[in-house]
C-alpha cells in the first residue's frame, strides 16, 4: 500500500484529492449500504461532536459508527501521510444526523469553523462528512485548498 500511495503522490495533486476523496467515500459506504439506509437515526449538536485531533491527535471521529476500526486506522494513516506530505487538513466525520441544523451543509460549515480544520493563515482544510440519517455527504474547504480541490 506504501508503494500505492508513493505512485499516487508523484502524480498532480489534483488526481490524488480526486483519488482520497473517493476511497473515502468508499470506505465509509462499503459494505455497510445496507445499514446506512436502514437504521433509526439520532440528532447531534456541532459541540457534542468530538474533535478527534483535540481528542487523541487522530482524523476520523465516527460518531454513527459507520467505519470499521480496520478502515479507520487506515483513513487515520493516510490523512497523516497527506498532511505530512501537503500540510493540508481532512477531517473526517460521520454523524447519526445533522439535525437540528437547518441541513447537512450548514452543519459541515459550523463544524469546519468550529474546529478550525487547516491551518492558520493557510486555509488549507478539509471536512468530509457523512449524515446517516440525511443520507447526505457533505465536502467543506478551505479557500487555500480551493486551487486544488474547487468547490465543483
Amino acid at each position: 500500500m506504501t508503494a500505492w500511495l508513493e505512485n499516487l503522490m508523484r502524480q498532480p495533486r489534483r488526481r490524488f484529492y480526486r483519488v482520497l476523496i473517493g476511497s473515502l467515500l468508499g470506505s465509509c459506504l462499503s459494505g455497510g449500504w445496507v445499514l446506512f439506509l436502514a437504521l433509526p437515526s439520532t440528532a447531534v449538536s456541532v459541540a457534542s461532536v468530538p474533535n478527534p485531533q483535540a481528542a487523541n491527535g487522530s482524523w476520523v471521529s465516527d460518531t454513527a459508527n459507520m467505519i470499521s476500526p480496520e478502515s479507520e486506522s487506515q483513513l487515520n494513516q493516510l490523512v497523516s501521510q497527506l498532511e505530512a506530505t501537503t500540510g493540508a487538513e481532512l477531517a473526517i466525520v460521520t454523524v447519526p444526523d445533522t439535525r437540528p441544523a437547518a441541513s447537512p451543509k450548514q452543519f459541515a460549515t459550523e463544524l469546519f469553523n468550529t474546529w478550525g480544520i487547516g491551518k492558520a493563515g493557510e486555509d488549507n482544510g478539509v471536512l468530509f462528512l457523512v449524515s446517516k440519517g440525511a443520507r447526505r455527504t457533505e465536502v467543506e474547504t478551505g479557500y487555500g485548498i480551493e486551487g486544488l480541490l474547487p468547490d465543483a
